[in-house]
């Protein structure tokens, strides 16, 4: 679908533009490098579009074959563990998808401890499914130890912060209370018309956010606020974490849109500028870093400014010395 946008609609676009002698700084904020058009559409239909679609298809039966209560008591045990319970799977099933549909299901857990435990989890360590895609094709290209050490560090994120969470965060831990449905094949009238429901709901709340996070970077890059935040963060890319300076732009990138950050990395990795370890380590450290720019309005949105700037502010610290401390410890590993 990228490709389609790319090689055959941009073009239109932007010979439409060249014919009715649309002004540059116009033109540029809809097909620039961040324009409209060319990143906000681009990915709320190219690139997600598709992804949701597939991922409210596979919800849609197991909520109607009455799988998904089953499964949620399956996993119950293990979320206890994090101070959650077995609902939170539903959340944590779609952050895998896009983590801007995630942090709104986290309204079906009852308690604010349970829905500030799965915020922090979602904003840490859950990468969306276009991310995932890339930063596993790339670490298997390297090595199978690799792919493994980076699972390890990802799932020692989410056990451990979790289980401090569950800990430091105030409020009595609920119990998982479900009734169970009789197992059924779905039908395919309801599964639709949940799908047709659901993608209502993201072209009317997730879009606009896709556009408004576009047009805000379009603004910084425009004033060189972009340059002045690479600048600010290069010490700490080449210095303690040990990458090159060019990396910088790839956790910028990847606020905007994750697979952006995580693409950045593999073209930098197939061009030699990058070691194995170098790649390892910033493939955790952006799949742990600050989620991108609409999930992050959609956070603001749900628990306000105040809440979603210490969320943030944690999780970059958390990504940084995470990265510094597994940069030591490949020292001793040869992958």
């Amino acid at each position: 679908q990228t490709s389609v946008f790319e090689n055959f609609l941009n073009p239109i676009v932007v010979n439409i533009l060249d014919y009715i002698k649309t002004p540059d700084i116009v033109k540029d904020f809809l097909t620039g490098e961040y324009g409209l058009w060319t990143v906000a559409v681009t990915y709320a239909f190219a690139i997600i579009f598709p992804i949701i679609t597939g991922f409210f298809l596979f919800l849609g039966l197991l909520e109607d074959s009455g799988y998904l209560p089953r499964l949620s008591v399956m996993l119950d045990r293990i979320f206890s563990f994090i101070g959650l319970n077995g609902k939170a799977v539903l959340p944590m099933i779609l952050g895998l998808g896009c983590g801007t549909m995630a942090v709104l299901s986290a309204r079906v857990l009852e308690t604010r401890k349970e829905r500030m435990i799965i915020l922090v989890l979602l904003s840490l360590a859950v990468p969306c499914s276009a991310q995932l895609g890339i930063i596993l094709a790339m670490l298997s290209a390297i090595s199978y130890k690799a792919t493994i050490i980076w699972f390890c560090c990802i799932l020692v994120s989410i056990l451990g912060i979790g289980k401090l969470l569950a800990y430091f965060i105030k409020g009595e831990p609920n119990n998982l209370i479900i009734e169970l449905p009789n197992i059924r094949i779905p039908s395919l009238l309801n599964i639709f018309s949940k799908i047709k429901m659901r993608l209502e709901w993201y072209l009317k709340e997730i879009v606009p956010l896709f556009v408004i996070a576009t047009a805000f970077l379009f603004f910084i890059d425009k004033i060189h606020l972009l340059e002045k935040i690479e600048k600010l963060l290069s010490p700490v890319i080449v210095y303690f974490l040990g990458l090159p300076i060019e990396t910088t732009s790839t956790f910028i990138m990847g606020f905007l849109r994750r697979d952006y950050g995580a693409s950045g990395i593999y073209v930098m990795a197939q061009n030699g500028l990058l070691t194995h370890t170098q790649v390892l380590i910033t493939a955790v450290v952006i799949t742990l870093f600050i989620p991108c720019l609409a999930q992050s309005l959609i956070v603001i949105k749900e628990y306000g400014v105040r809440i979603a700037a210490v969320v943030f502010a944690a999780v970059t610290a958390y990504a940084v010395l995470f990265g510094g401390l597994l940069k030591f410890l490949l020292k001793f590993v040869n992958i």
